[in-house]
């Protein structure tokens, strides 16, 4: 039981901030290795992990923020974007909750295999677009209130399973165009408090529903998302300086596949091509192709 507490961990920790899709990834394994149902009360624990992730890596710059909300400059202006930018996903997903809860359940609702396939495909596609047609040069000195909002809106899109969190505003980012690193820091500062007020929702689920779950889970669980996710948001700030999106493209479309086959029952195939979609997104990263940003 503790090995597939281990495996959820981890993969919560690299899929919450590379823009492969979390919510895809959640589905899947679960579904081809028959991982039992740890509940609620894991689920915040795996959540807690990466919102410790993101808090700590980024540390002096939260210290660095807060101060200059006293004494002003660049640093205040700047967290006052990050708050912007974060609202239109606030409002939406107050007001598609109960939307997208049905979507994000395709045990449940069989529908929801599509929602996710296409989410995973449409951004797996925008990302080569992007790659191709934008122009990047921008740094996170030179965001205003319009490009903010922008990528804001654009962080809508990951309310829906299968789009990513991630991908979406880094995809804002360049769009509004901003450098692909810097496009992924922002999306990285925005991150705390949508992961955070994501926490905050399930911990009023989880004492409305009177929940309880196995301490050691919880702890094994938030402990591991937390180490994982600190080594992705190192190694994805690192990877996109001098590499493009398109290895995400391409590995999307791989999880499509993977996905099509695990829904007609083809349970072995799909394993094989998940895991070889695997090696072949962790070669990329050992091996990365250098491009122009």
């Amino acid at each position: 039981m503790i090995y597939w507490i281990v495996i959820l961990g981890i993969v919560q920790g690299i899929t919450e901030f590379l823009p492969i899709s979390s919510t895809a990834h959640l589905i899947l394994i679960p579904y081809l290795f028959k991982v039992p149902d740890f509940g609620l009360t894991f689920n915040v624990g795996l959540h807690l992990g990466t919102f410790l992730a993101v808090l700590l890596y980024f540390i002096k710059d939260w210290i660095e923020f807060l101060i200059a909300i006293f004494k002003g400059g660049e640093k205040r202006k700047l967290l006052g974007l990050i708050i912007l930018a974060t609202i239109p996903a606030g409002i939406f997903g107050v007001l598609l909750d109960p939307f997208v809860e049905k979507i994000s359940e395709p045990q449940t609702y069989p529908f929801a295999i599509w929602v996710i396939l296409a989410g995973v495909i449409a951004f797996g596609i925008i990302f080569l677009l992007l790659e191709k047609y934008k122009s990047k040069t921008l740094e996170l000195k030179d965001l205003d209130v319009k490009k903010a909002i922008t990528i804001g809106i654009w962080q809508v899109f990951s309310l829906f399973p299968g789009v990513s969190r991630s991908g979406s505003s880094i995809s804002g980012g360049m769009y509004v165009g901003l450098r692909r690193d810097e496009a992924t820091k922002f999306s990285f500062y925005m991150s705390l408090p949508l992961i955070g007020g994501a926490v905050f929702f399930k911990f009023i689920d989880l004492f409305k529903g009177n929940q309880t779950g196995e301490f050691t889970y919880i702890l094994y669980g938030s402990l591991v998302s937390f180490i994982v996710g600190i080594f992705s948001i190192h190694v994805l700030l690192n990877y996109v300086k001098k590499s493009s999106l398109k290895v995400f493209s391409y590995y999307r479309f791989i999880l499509v596949f993977s996905l099509i086959l695990a829904f007609f029952g083809f349970q072995i195939p799909s394993i094989l091509v998940f895991i070889a979609g695997v090696i072949y997104l962790f070669w990329n990263f050992y091996k990365p192709k250098k491009e122009t940003i």
